[in-house]
């Protein structure tokens, strides 16, 4: 059923507990967003993974102008303000997208191919609600794609300056996708597919945070001179790891 303005502001059929797990959920992609996009100003680097940025973009603009959530109307506007925030994040990918290229020969061909991917995963989704696969909320397609996400990023920054990434989006996402997998467990337990993309999600992101930390502990250490390889905190390793 497309988007009614009429629905009410809030779907009672959801508990209150219920609704404020998803509302705070929600806000950690909120802050997870501002983050990137002040990385973004800083660096001249998106690090969302390019295509999630695309099916981001469309997921929020399928669900937030089209079809709407079923929680009630004020979770439908806040994925159209998700839509809305996005688009500087979009913005951003047409402009500094290709450096998340590994062949940056290819780079002619990154904006074609990131239209050619929002176009597509709006057509996806769209008939992916349609054909009645999803939940009233879209947690279905929402989560294939957050899947799909947390496994990019993984692979991202593992060949890319850590530097480029923020931590504050490394938590802020992780924590939030967790709080809205807590809700689907309350929700549809009866749903095993949801529910093990949930768990799948929370071991990537989980992943994803110890990457983090390795790799920006290993950047610090290699401004510090010590060798790749030393161990840290023993003594006399780093003068033992130098050259004489």
């Amino acid at each position: 059923m497309l988007l009614s303005w009429g629905q009410p502001w809030i779907n009672h059929a959801y508990t209150n507990l219920q609704l404020i797990l998803f509302a705070i959920g929600c806000l950690g992609w909120v802050i997870a967003y501002y983050f990137v996009a002040l990385m973004i100003r800083r660096r001249q680097f998106v690090e969302i993974p390019w295509g999630a940025v695309a099916a981001n973009i469309a997921w929020e603009f399928v669900w937030g102008f089209i079809y709407g959530s079923d929680m009630g109307f004020l979770f439908t506007l806040g994925y159209a303000l998700w839509c809305i925030q996005d688009l500087f994040i979009v913005y951003s990918l047409f402009k500094y997208g290709d450096k998340q290229l590994i062949n940056r020969a290819n780079k002619n061909l990154f904006k074609p191919a990131a239209a050619f991917a929002i176009v597509a995963w709006t057509f996806l989704i769209y008939f992916f609600v349609a054909d009645q696969l999803d939940t009233g909320y879209g947690a279905n397609s929402g989560y294939i794609l957050n899947v799909m996400m947390s496994a990019l990023y993984i692979e991202l920054i593992l060949r890319q300056n850590i530097a480029d990434f923020s931590e504050v989006v490394a938590w802020s996402k992780g924590l939030g996708t967790a709080l809205l997998s807590v809700f689907n467990f309350m929700v549809k337990p009866h749903m095993p597919f949801l529910l093990t993309l949930c768990v799948v999600t929370l071991l990537l992101d989980a992943t994803y945070v110890v990457v983090f930390y390795k790799k920006r502990q290993a950047a610090r250490l290699a401004a510090a001179g010590v060798p790749a390889g030393v161990p840290v905190g023993v003594p006399g390793a780093v003068a033992a790891g130098a050259p004489a």
